[in-house]
């Protein structure tokens, strides 16, 4: 359901030691730097550049990884991203609805589609109108990000572009 999308590095394993430190280990202080370097990415840059109006929007953890965290990775990376880009960052406007049973790390395609199919919902009064840049730490299969991008449509978004730290 996204219109276009980019990851700012492929998934190798220096990334993965990267997303793994914050993702398990509370490196959060990652998250700011890394949000800042995706803003000056030229395809990024590019289409924040074309879409003035573009709000930012991170594709929320589920809340018992928030909660065993202690912050939402996703939240961190689109804040400073948007921080970067000058452009407004929407926190609350995509809300999980439930909390799929567990993790999707080793589900297949179908699998992670079916999980989180009407996971998310979108509050009209934040993107109506507006495009979106969803924003993600990792993409592997899209079955998150496009239920997002869904939710995000039809709450009135005027298009989705998914922007990930590592596809």
């Amino acid at each position: 359901m996204f219109d276009r999308g980019a990851g700012y590095w492929g998934y190798t394993d220096a990334v993965r030691r990267i997303v793994h430190g914050f993702k398990y280990t509370g490196r959060r202080d990652l998250l700011a730097p890394l949000g800042r370097r995706m803003a000056q990415d030229p395809r990024i840059g590019s289409w924040l550049a074309a879409s003035r109006d573009a709000v930012i929007v991170p594709l929320p953890a589920r809340p018992a990884a928030r909660r065993r965290r202690g912050y939402d990775q996703a939240c961190l990376l689109a804040e400073s991203l948007a921080q970067a880009a000058r452009r407004p960052y929407l926190a609350r406007a995509l809300v999980r609805r439930k909390n799929s049973a567990r993790a999707q790390a080793g589900s297949s395609l179908a699998q992670r589609r079916a999980q989180v199919r009407a996971a998310f919902r979108s509050r009209r009064w934040y993107v109506a109108g507006c495009p979106v840049v969803l924003v993600d730490d990792v993409i592997s299969t899209g079955a998150s990000a496009d239920a997002a991008a869904r939710a995000l449509l039809l709450a009135g978004a005027r298009d989705v572009t998914l922007v990930a730290l590592a596809t």
